[in-house]
């Protein structure tokens, strides 16, 4: 693994400048204490290089035919692939408004010639300890949201069935109810639950009644649209949030999903499982608070139960 002074000897470092002997002197001077050099004769060919060899500093003369330092750096510090390149301008000009300039345009140090060489070393070195922090803070940010977009999808995601949990389907709903009132578009609730679900785990396993579960899902995801969100309720209890549907809509998807369950062949280890599901429909309306629609929900599915189970009520 590659110490950080490794890294910073290691580095491209590219010098801007149109007088051969002042390239060739900072050359042997660079190249001596292990850097990678390069060189551009003008602005113009800075320009065209950068962009392709990406150099982590670079070396700027002001004085040059066509563009001088302060333009090429401007430039530089407007395209989104250069602008972090630190720019040090390193030129016979010492006026005051010279220096400003230089740092207006984005330069990150300003060296007048002539120049003591320990110094100019000391200087890259210090600019690509500086560098070298940003992209690691930097790539820390990044790794940070990753982590972070990660934690907030797993607090809304189910672990064994992938779907949307508890949490996740109450914000859908409230985000519905609002969409609903503002369209004046109804939106369903439909809410199941895997009829005698603890008959299964007792008769032939948790492993098997996760495998339920797990097949469950999957065929409720087949049967709904695209901006339907299919959640795990809680236990064995199934939410799905339908926007723009109305009664009848949910019911029938119901129902379609009630057939599909009963008529698909559950199989663990070789052991057949008769696997049926009971669901209460309703449909928003002005008149209902978020919890009295859920509840509502929720009779209808008791109703169901009720009724004799494997049965839908809206």
């Amino acid at each position: 693994m590659n110490s950080p002074l490794d890294t910073l000897l290691a580095s491209h470092i590219l010098i801007v400048d149109d007088t051969p002997a002042n390239v060739d002197i900072l050359k042997v001077i660079l190249s001596r204490e292990g850097y990678n050099v390069s060189m551009a004769p003008n602005g113009e060919v800075a320009l065209n290089v950068i962009p392709r060899s990406m150099p982590d500093l670079i070396l700027m003369d002001v004085m040059m035919p066509g563009l001088n330092g302060f333009e090429v750096c401007e430039k530089l510090k407007v395209d989104e692939a250069t602008k972090e390149i630190p720019v040090i301008f390193v030129t016979a000009k010492s006026e005051t408004e010279d220096i400003v300039k230089a740092f207006d345009v984005g330069g990150v140090d300003y060296i007048t010639k002539p120049y003591q060489y320990r110094e100019i070393l000391s200087r890259i070195k210090t600019h690509l300890q500086n560098q070298t922090l940003l992209k690691n803070n930097l790539l820390l940010v990044e790794q940070l949201l990753k982590v972070n977009v990660e934690l907030d999808k797993a607090s809304r995601t189910d672990s064994l069935t992938g779907l949307s949990n508890r949490r996740d389907a109450n914000e859908k709903i409230g985000q519905e109810m609002v969409r609903s009132a503002r369209n004046e578009k109804s939106f369903s609730l439909v809410l199941g639950d895997i009829d005698h679900f603890k008959k299964i785990n007792d008769t032939y396993g948790h492993e098997a009644g996760d495998f339920v579960l797990t097949k469950v899902s999957r065929l409720m995801v087949d049967a709904v649209r695209r901006q339907d969100l299919v959640s795990r309720w809680g236990g064995e209890e199934f939410l799905i949030v339908l926007p723009e549907t109305e009664l009848a809509g949910g019911a029938i998807l119901a129902e379609n999903i009630r057939q599909k369950i009963e008529s698909e062949k559950f199989v663990y280890n070789e052991q057949t499982m008769n696997v049926k599901m009971s669901f209460g429909v309703c449909s928003s309306g002005s008149e209902l608070s978020m919890d009295e629609l859920i509840k509502k929900a929720d009779d209808n599915l008791y109703r169901a139960k009720e009724a004799g189970r494997n049965k839908v009520v809206s």
